[in-house]
């Protein structure tokens, strides 16, 4: 069993560099953020202050935008394809208040997790957000036509951008 600890060894391999990670995990969705020394201003953000999420698609790509408090936004691209298996998230009842969405902040210096923090997704959010992971489950996928993709976007759009295009978007005060 993976534990996390804040102040410990993140337990997860990790690229070296800046940036966000998402994935969806058997039993949570999960999204990493990766800071060289975060300073404890941004750790208190990162932990404390209003989270936001949308998620645009693009060359018939996925990018899923979040933002902490007054940290910038973030984006990362995203394909259920690229999962090493298949991963669905259950259906959500009326009874249901949302997905779980775990998040960590990873000092990169030392692989040391500063910060983790589990917010919930609206139902609402939620529902739409799986309809979209379905849909692209079902799309045809070629590697290199994604990564083209991806390098397109980034090269054609700015997050800000990215935002003004959102499918979905919600905001958790928690």
């Amino acid at each position: 069993m993976v534990q996390f600890e804040t102040g410990k060894p993140f337990p997860l391999p990790l690229p070296k560099n800046e940036g966000a990670s998402f994935s969806v995990e058997p039993f949570t969705l999960m999204l990493v953020y990766r800071y060289q020394k975060p300073t404890q201003e941004e750790i208190d953000e990162f932990t404390t202050g209003t989270f936001q999420m949308a998620v645009t698609e693009l060359r018939k790509t996925l990018f899923i935008e979040t933002q902490f408090g007054r940290l910038g936004w973030s984006d990362v691209p995203y394909s259920t394809q690229l999962s090493e298996r298949r991963k669905e998230l259950p259906e959500l009842s009326e009874k249901n208040r949302g997905y779980a969405l775990d998040t960590f902040l990873v000092d990169i210096s030392d692989n040391t997790l500063k910060a983790h923090r589990l917010v919930r997704l609206t139902p609402d959010f939620s529902r739409k957000f799986r309809n979209l992971l379905l849909d692209d489950m079902a799309k045809e996928f070629d590697p290199a036509s994604y990564e083209q993709a991806v390098a397109e976007v980034y090269r054609d759009y700015s997050t800000r951008d990215l935002l003004k295009m959102s499918l979905i978007r919600m905001k958790a005060d928690q």
